[in-house]
């Protein structure tokens, strides 16, 4: 069990230091009532920000959720509809699953989001060309808690604690971790990593172009 100590409170929406580390917290398959707003209240009562890649499926039904996010600073993300992996199914496929989710995240919250995670990390020359066609960056991960699989708290604590560094994407997935989360994010704010969204990081890191993914910003 990691201990925290000392740890301060930043508003939301506080102007990214760029001479401070910060990482970028990522969770997947969401929204999930129950879970999701977990952990936003820790983001909430830390001042952290994450960035939340969701299934266009999840999205209507738990449509105050997704507009929690926006108002907190987060990001909203594309997951594709219902998992769909995007070396599997054809280039108009991709960008057709891609608008109809970006449609349902914007007719929830007003935003429209550019950036993706493709699902279960798998792409390809042409599927990420079809990424980019419409104007999206894609993220993979620097640190993968594999929570999905262990379903084990502490372990996905200890992953995250014991190998962060500064510049890294982080995943993990909402039904999985928010107790982790619960843990997590005071410990890293208290270790001085600012949290920030993906397309922050890269902003501050040098920007990010359309079709290509990233895994880290060093």
């Amino acid at each position: 069990m990691y201990s925290v100590k000392n740890v301060g409170t930043e508003p939301a929406g506080l102007r990214i230091d760029s001479s401070r580390p910060m990482i970028a917290l990522t969770f997947d398959d969401g929204p999930v009532a129950g879970c999701t707003d977990r952990i936003l209240a820790a983001l909430e009562m830390y001042g952290g920000k994450a960035t939340f890649f969701m299934l266009g499926m999840n999205v209507q039904p738990n449509a105050e959720l997704v507009k929690r996010m926006v108002a907190d600073g987060c990001e909203v993300g594309n997951h594709m509809w219902n998992h769909e992996y995007i070396t599997k199914i054809s280039a108009d496929a991709v960008r057709d699953i891609l608008n109809r989710t970006n449609d349902a995240i914007e007719s929830a919250c007003g935003v429209r989001p550019i950036v993706m995670r493709p699902p279960g990390g798998n792409r390809d020359d042409a599927s990420m060309a079809a990424v980019g066609s419409v104007g999206m960056s894609a993220y993979h991960w620097q640190i993968d808690t594999r929570d999905w699989e262990h379903r084990n708290t502490q372990k996905t604590v200890a992953t995250i604690l014991d190998y962060v560094r500064d510049g890294d994407i982080i995943l993990m997935h909402d039904i999985h971790s928010a107790e982790a989360s619960e843990q997590v994010i005071p410990e890293l704010i208290n270790r001085g990593y600012q949290l920030v969204t993906v397309s922050e990081l890269a902003e501050a890191r040098g920007g990010a172009v359309p079709g290509v993914i990233y895994h880290s910003f060093k």
